[in-house]
């Protein structure tokens, strides 16, 4: 059964129950007032008998109003001419509504035509009616169900826009992995069929097929790798140990492995912290953070280019760290996607690489208490930063 089904089947359970003790509440609010008629006797004995039965209907409808207020979606109660007779306040919240909305008609409370629609059509077809759609840039799930008794319709509304999301993000991400694999497999392909179809006797050509296959294999390693990574980080199984340490010694750590392809480039990288400034950090999970950051960096700056690696504090609690460059930058539009893993525009991904640098880093950032985030001008250049806590 899809979790769409089994959202829907939940709810007709539970506005089934509620329709119950709506019409167990009249049906015993109708005995009471039966009984209190019969008992003409003494007008004592009457009014004990109403008052009983408005006592059963307070009870009831506050039951009644119990369950509502426990529900996560919104419920709505509305009589014969669709006026809401009850609501609970994931309702008034869904729908702006700060003041009461009893005595108001539904469309007045959800202000949408399709909503509406699913009501009149539940009343119209006395049976149950589930349909989804867009409101305000939210995606509603909507459940109506006919209230025999009194004529009336429960209504059920849930919000699925994060599901929708996420559901967008799973097969953003299959199509994503499926993208990153085909290109390595596809050239593994042929430097395999190049050796079959008996290039073997070229021993020169031999060795560069063999080595293009290593390299292709490398990176299909790579991204295995990184996914692992990524999924441990972002469900907490790496686990964190935060220790004091130098912000100059991360600098320095991180850019040590790459001052040499920054030099085939004829690049400058400057380090600037200043001695003594301290960060609490997990040593191993920092030192990736600037190294990926610093690696982009020089794959994106031209030949000659400028790189900077700066820390400073920022605040009594705060270290902010600096990878600036003089590259083409980063267009307005995309810096607040860019630390989603294999989003399509991320520079990360125009030249190589698999697209979960970034992702990795904000999640390590993020496990440390700090954010990450890019200040760019376009074709000027880009600064990413990222914060730690002060030790």
């Amino acid at each position: 059964m899809s979790s769409g089904s089994q959202v829907a089947t939940l709810l007709l359970i539970v506005i089934s129950v509620l329709v119950v003790l709506l019409a167990v509440t009249l049906r015993r609010a109708r005995q009471a007032e039966a009984r209190a008629a019969r008992e003409t006797s003494g007008r004592t004995q009457a009014a004990a008998a109403q008052a009983e039965a408005a006592q059963e209907v307070r009870e009831l409808r506050s039951s009644l109003e119990s369950v509502a207020a426990a529900m996560l979606d919104a419920l709505i109660l509305v009589d014969r001419n669709r006026q809401i007779v009850l609501a609970n306040e994931v309702a008034g919240r869904l729908f702006g509504a700060d003041d009461p909305v009893l005595g108001q008609t539904f469309i007045s409370l959800v202000r949408d035509h399709e909503l509406n629609q699913v009501v009149l059509d539940a009343m119209a077809g006395n049976r149950p009616v589930i349909r989804q759609t867009a409101v305000n840039d939210l995606t509603l799930r909507i459940l109506a169900v006919p209230i025999e008794a009194t004529g009336g319709v429960a209504v059920a509304i849930e919000d699925v826009s994060e599901l929708q999301r996420l559901g967008r993000a799973r097969r953003d991400l299959i199509a994503n992995i499926s993208h990153e694999i085909r290109t390595p497999l596809a050239n593994i392909d042929l430097a395999a069929q190049t050796l079959r179809n008996g290039s073997v006797r070229d021993t020169a050509l031999t060795r560069r097929m063999l080595d293009h296959i290593t390299v292709q294999v490398q990176a299909l390693s790579q991204l295995s790798q990184e996914m692992m990574d990524l999924a441990q980080i972002e469900s907490g199984q790496a686990l964190l140990k935060l220790v004091p340490v130098e912000a100059e010694s991360l600098i320095r750590g991180s850019v040590v492995n790459l001052l040499p392809q920054a030099a085939l480039k004829g690049q400058h990288v400057s380090l600037v912290a200043p001695s003594g400034l301290q960060v609490l950090a997990d040593e191993q999970q920092v030192t990736r953070v600037i190294g990926n950051l610093v690696h982009n960096a020089v794959k994106f700056t031209p030949d000659g280019g400028i790189i900077s690696v700066s820390a400073q504090a920022i605040s009594d609690e705060d270290v902010q760290f600096s990878v600036s460059d003089t590259g083409p930058g980063i267009p307005k539009e995309d810096q607040a996607r860019i630390f989603e893993r294999f989003y399509k525009q991320d520079r990360a991904r125009s030249k190589g690489g698999t697209g979960l640098g970034l992702a990795i880093a904000r999640h390590i950032v993020e496990g440390h208490g700090g954010k990450i985030w890019v200040e760019d001008a376009a074709g000027e250049g880009a600064t990413f930063c990222f914060t730690l806590p002060l030790a």
